[in-house]
């Protein structure tokens, strides 16, 4: 497994001064960065591809903001160029991953228990949300047969309310889809990252690297904000990052990209240089566990 860093931390600097930025991320260690086309754009490529050599670093993937679940549903060619947009720019590239959210309106969100789930009604609805799914899973494979990238779905909370309906039915009803599962959002919403990934094997080689703080209670009644702003630095919360770490060297291949997300708000330029080193060395002792093992 191979780990990386987001770019998101640094919101729009990433775009007014990406030289800066990934020269930063480059000295955490990390093999490669995922940036977003929300801050960067997608027309800028080659001026990219020279900061990363210039860097000794890969772009492990692109974010697509312009996906949105309703748009499956209401104008799946929406969705289609969305994704298109930024499958365009990752085709060239060497780590061909487009990593894409299913966008709501978060803002209506934040105050609300993330057991709520989205506002849409459609989204609650099982024959809906398998509607969206197989919509979904049509453009994916028309996209890897044109461009030749996957598309890889970054889970928040809303997709597992109601038992988990919406990533479930992704999982079961877009086969060509993978997952770039965001470890934290999955634990907080009560669902074992590893177990998921042992249910659904092959689905998995891009995934986010998150903890949650220790928490009481029922976390489904904590707000979307709540549970945001209460990430925290890598080790120091409820997900045992030593074991979790031997776990995912069972069910990730070499070349999987774990990428460690830190947000602008809750953390800084140490988190990643401290998260980089605390893998490292979690990965290291995984191997010799397994040695002896």
């Amino acid at each position: 497994m191979r780990f990386g860093v987001h770019c998101v931390l640094y919101g729009p600097e990433t775009g007014t001064d990406p030289q800066a930025v990934i020269g930063r991320l480059a000295k955490t260690g990390a093999e490669g960065c995922e940036l977003g086309e929300r801050f960067f754009g997608v027309d800028r490529r080659e001026e990219l591809s020279a900061i990363l050599a210039d860097n000794h670093m890969e772009l492990a993937g692109m974010h697509c903001n312009g996906l949105k679940l309703m748009d499956l549903l209401e104008q799946p060619e929406a969705a289609k160029a969305a994704l298109e947009k930024v499958a365009g720019f990752m085709a060239p590239l060497k780590n061909k991953n487009v990593i894409a959210t299913g966008g709501v309106p978060v803002e209506e969100m934040r105050l609300r228990p993330i057991g709520s789930g989205a506002l849409r009604p459609e989204l609650h609805d099982p024959e809906k949300v398998k509607e969206l799914a197989v919509a979904l899973n049509r453009i994916v494979r028309e996209i890897r047969k044109k461009y030749g990238v996957q598309v890889h779905y970054h889970n928040h909370s809303w997709e597992f309310a109601d038992q988990g309906l919406i990533w479930f039915s992704l999982a079961e009803y877009a086969p060509d889809l993978k997952f770039a599962l965001d470890t934290g959002w999955a634990a907080a919403s009560g669902f074992a990252p590893l177990e998921l990934m042992r249910r659904y094997p092959g689905r998995f080689d891009y995934i986010h690297l998150r903890d949650c703080r220790p928490f009481e209670g029922d976390r489904q009644e904590e707000t979307f904000e709540q549970v945001h702003k209460g990430f925290v630095n890598l080790g120091e919360g409820q997900m045992h990052y030593p074991g979790f770490i031997r776990g995912l060297k069972d069910v990730l291949g070499e070349e999987a990209w774990a990428i460690v997300e830190y947000e602008i708000g809750n953390f800084d330029q140490n988190s990643y240089l401290g998260a980089v080193h605390y893998l490292r060395g979690l990965q290291d002792m995984a191997d010799e566990y397994r040695k002896e093992g």
